[in-house]
């Protein structure tokens, strides 16, 4: 009895260990599926990369009529020009920074600009002169930095958006006669009554202006802050290769375009 309790013992006692030994086997000699929707071997993601790149931007810079009003009792008209710029780009993933420089020459309509809660005949106007008539030109020269975020539509086209800041210096200067209008001169209908002699009118230049007969250049701070926020879409034509369309406050509103180009 004893002679065959130790065969049973032996024979299932080895019988399991085989079997455990086989199922030992089969979990140290594992197989690589390849079926692309199994789970993958790491939860390490690849990070992204980072380019460099260029571009070279014209905007379309204005300061409407209308905006002016905003803090004039009455002005000439709008101003603005285009701005040139170049951008060294650093780009990861979908987020860009920008460093920026500009130039934009910013022409000033010509006519009588009327302060803020000021009334003509009573009070004195300026009467501002254009570019061309002006002694020299007025412009501004920028140094910025942005930030750009992207949102994919498609493999081609990107909406994006962002914001900045940076610093302007001032070039040139916007020229006036201080005028003491004549009579029939109204905030509405200033004409030639609020128009300096040197230009035709019948309006007195006022010694205001510190220059006589000349015209008095405006006492502007040399630099001033900038400030961006912008809207738009980036266009990919081919790998590498980008346009830029975009809108937005660069101190002035503006609308623009740019090309770039990434190593």
């Amino acid at each position: 009895m004893r002679l065959a309790s130790t065969v049973l013992l032996l024979t299932f006692g080895g019988t399991a260990f085989a079997g455990a030994a086989l199922d030992d086997d089969k979990k140290t000699t594992p197989t690589r599926t390849t079926d692309p929707a199994a789970a993958p071997d790491t939860l390490a993601v690849a990070e992204e990369k980072v380019d460099y790149g260029i571009d070279l931007r014209i905007r379309s810079v204005h300061l409407p009529e209308f905006m002016l009003g905003w803090f004039v009792a009455r002005a000439p008209g709008g101003a603005g020009n285009l701005g040139l710029g170049v951008d060294f780009v650093r780009r990861r993933g979908n987020l860009e920074l920008q460093l920026g420089f500009e130039y934009e020459h910013i022409n000033v309509d010509e006519g009588v600009f009327i302060e803020k809660n000021h009334t003509v005949p009573q009070d004195a106007a300026d009467y501002l002169l254009s570019t061309k008539d002006a002694p020299e030109n007025f412009g501004w020269f920028s140094i910025e930095f942005t930030f750009l975020n992207h949102v994919p539509i498609n493999k081609y086209v990107s909406f994006r958006y962002g914001f900045g800041g940076g610093i302007g210096i001032l070039q040139g200067g916007v020229y006036r006669y201080d005028v003491q209008c004549s009579a029939g001169a109204t905030n509405d209908n200033p004409g030639q009554a609020c128009t300096p002699p040197q230009k035709g009118g019948t309006a007195t230049v006022v010694p205001d202006s510190g220059a006589g007969p000349e015209p008095a250049k405006y006492d502007l701070p040399p630099v001033f802050p900038v400030l961006n926020a912008i809207v738009g879409a980036q266009i990919h034509p081919f790998d590498k290769a980008v346009i830029n369309l975009e809108m937005g406050i660069r101190t002035l509103p503006f609308i623009g375009m740019s090309a770039g180009y990434f190593f």
